[in-house]
């Protein structure tokens, strides 16, 4: 879900609405909460990275695991879905970021922040927004889960300041694009065949198999990946008029400037050794970031901990079509890590 991979597969927020005030946070001296209770409902600007920065922060308990959530795309906030996720805010204080060139970030900056957008000034935002959390939240540290593009963040993330993180997870983890779209390829037209999309076999044909450097072709491929993931029946996730404009400009505008270095980006090329724990979980019919592939890249990893989870039935957008049974994952299996005592 990169490029126009991510922002497809992140149409399918587009269906919720947002039921969320907008309250200050540095602009109004601190962010504003339910005082009478512990629970936490709270959305603003605050300042990464040198520019106002919107943040979403949600949960029953401010007591509970911090997860920040890194969206796909990039540029595609997961805010409009926030209604479907009220069950994750009992178990965590759920975050959702809208990065720079995203959302009410990129309304407030617009293009102004084009020279900034690289994945190294992104990587240094998202760990500025992990110690405000842990500061603003009184948390020692902070959950970190990335979707797609946004588990290419996580893993810059969790590398360069691993002390801030209790434990890090991988959804429709990419391991390096175009080894993911060669070996994705194949398995789509595949799935085209199975459930008998003419449409989708033929446009997927007359492209090729990749690699599709800055190539229009690769819009084609992801657009199908995203429109046949199980859940999806080959229907387009969303329209631009279901979102506000400048959802849409920022999401373009962030994947025409980051497509080609999040192209070149080679995850294991980074390194295989963590020192936080590491949890994979990925959909079994995933066409994006194939999970064999994701498999093979986890095997090489050494960390405190790791597991790897395949959720069945479900595809790259496990985390929107398999909401529940990803929960139950994150309460199992991250939760008990994440709150067992310190050494």
């Amino acid at each position: 879900m990169i490029g126009k991979i991510l922002i497809g597969a992140l149409l399918l927020t587009a269906c919720f609405g947002v039921a969320e005030a907008s309250l200050g946070i540095e602009s109004r001296g601190q962010m504003e909460s339910h005082a009478s209770t512990n629970t936490v409902h709270e959305a603003g600007y605050t300042r990464i990275g040198g520019i106002a920065q919107w943040l979403q922060i949600r949960g029953d308990d401010r007591d509970n695991p911090v997860l920040l959530w890194l969206s796909g795309g990039p540029g595609f906030s997961t805010i409009a879905s926030t209604p479907a996720y009220s069950k994750w805010e009992k178990a965590f204080t759920v975050v959702m970021w809208e990065q720079r060139g995203e959302g009410k970030t990129f309304e407030r900056s617009g293009t102004s922040v084009a020279p900034t957008m690289t994945i190294d000034r992104m990587t240094d935002d998202g760990i500025e927004v992990a110690q405000y959390l842990r500061r603003h939240l009184h948390q020692h540290k902070i959950v970190l889960l990335g979707h797609s593009w946004g588990s290419i963040l996580g893993i810059h993330m969790i590398r360069r300041r691993p002390d801030l993180f209790s434990a890090y997870i991988g959804t429709g983890q990419v391991v390096e694009l175009e080894r993911d779209a060669e070996a994705a390829y194949p398995l789509l037209i595949q799935r085209a065949k199975a459930v008998h999309n003419a449409a989708a076999v033929k446009e997927l044909e007359e492209v090729g198999p990749p690699p599709y450097p800055d190539s229009p072709k690769k819009w084609v491929w992801i657009r199908w990946a995203n429109a046949l993931d199980p859940g999806q029946d080959g229907r387009e996730t969303g329209t631009q008029a279901e979102r506000p404009a400048y959802i849409m400009r920022g999401a373009m505008f962030s994947q025409g400037l980051l497509w080609n270095a999040i192209l070149r980006d080679d995850l294991p090329a980074l390194g295989t050794d963590f020192h936080v724990p590491i949890f994979f979980i990925q959909g079994a019919e995933d066409r994006l970031t194939v999970t064999a592939l994701t498999r093979r890249y986890f095997d090489e990893i050494h960390a405190p901990q790791k597991q790897f989870i395949v959720l069945p039935e479900v595809g790259h957008l496990a985390i929107f079509t398999a909401r529940d049974a990803f929960l139950r994952v994150l309460i199992d299996r991250v939760r008990p890590v994440v709150l067992a005592p310190r050494a």
